[in-house]
């Protein structure tokens, strides 16, 4: 009986030491795991440059002059900033692939032929990427001209493919003909009264023939969306999921949180735009005073 006893109580015992080995384990796994997502939270600033000029007399709310670029990338090179690409970024939410230390991301909207003359040196001379999000009627239109003017004209298909050829550029769908307000839609918004189905109708015609021109140009498809002047529908994200994109760019000012495995975090981000009305240096010191936050 009192062996019966013993083993009953021992055997209580090892069941109680089971869960509570059990219990130290899940707890400080949990945590840990908390801890190290949270740690593994990266706080990205991206950039939204437009058009460069090299006359001041031009310069504005979307329109800097190269020494004002160069400037710039000296400046984010010198607190050791480094630039990264849209893919860059999408590899390391869905893949945990390593990015640089101090990553930013420099984005040109609109797809100026400019950013070929004036930006691609100053790329290469700061060792440095960019992101460029075109409108594909104006790259159609210029290269059917076959013109090519950093003063007022825009890249064509062939200026595309050489600076993808450099390694320096990486290109992104800023729709084919929404990059104005006309027939009520500012944008890529939705208007008012249009259905959902109407919308999507749309809203995937229009951006998935960027998408085949860029695959019949050049072999590559853009894996972003840039919205135009930021103007958005919450109803769009669903319709930009599934046309294959797996990030969105918008025009709204803050610092990106981005995390691996947050796929929602790649939507929406957020940029600052470059304009020629303050100084490189408070331009960056008021996002990396953001960044602390």
């Amino acid at each position: 009986m009192y062996f019966k006893v013993l083993k009953l109580n021992y055997a209580t015992f090892l069941f109680l030491f089971v869960i509570l080995f059990s219990s130290i384990f899940l707890y400080n796994f949990v945590f840990a795991s908390a801890d190290s997502l949270e740690n593994n939270v990266i706080k990205l600033p991206i950039i939204m440059y437009h058009s460069v000029l090299k006359d001041p007399a031009r310069s504005g709310k979307y329109i800097i002059t190269p020494s004002t670029l160069e400037s710039d990338l000296k400046y984010i090179a010198e607190k050791g900033y480094h630039t990264i690409t849209m893919t860059d970024l999408i590899h390391y939410v869905y893949n945990k692939t390593p990015l640089p230390e101090n990553p930013i991301i420099l984005t040109f909207d609109d797809g100026y032929y400019n950013n070929l003359t004036y930006v691609l040196p100053l790329l290469e001379k700061y060792d440095m990427k960019a992101v460029v999000s075109i409108v594909g009627a104006y790259t159609n239109t210029y290269t059917k001209l076959d013109e090519a003017n950093a003063n007022y004209s825009y890249l064509r298909w062939k200026d595309i493919q050489a600076l993808m050829d450099t390694g320096r550029f990486e290109f992104q769908n800023h729709t084919y003909n929404l990059h104005s307000e006309k027939n009520g839609r500012k944008g890529a918004s939705k208007k008012k009264g249009e259905t959902q189905e109407q919308y999507a109708s749309i809203l995937s015609q229009d951006i998935g023939r960027l998408q085949q021109d860029f695959k019949e140009a050049t072999g590559y498809l853009p894996n972003t969306f840039t919205y135009p002047f930021g103007l958005m529908s919450k109803d769009s994200k669903e319709i930009i999921q599934s046309l294959g994109f797996k990030a969105s760019l918008s025009c709204a000012e803050g610092i990106n949180s981005i995390q691996i495995g947050d796929y929602n975090c790649l939507y929406y981000l957020k940029r600052y735009n470059r304009s020629s009305f303050i100084s490189t240096d408070k331009f960056f010191q008021k996002i990396f005073k953001a960044m602390k936050k």
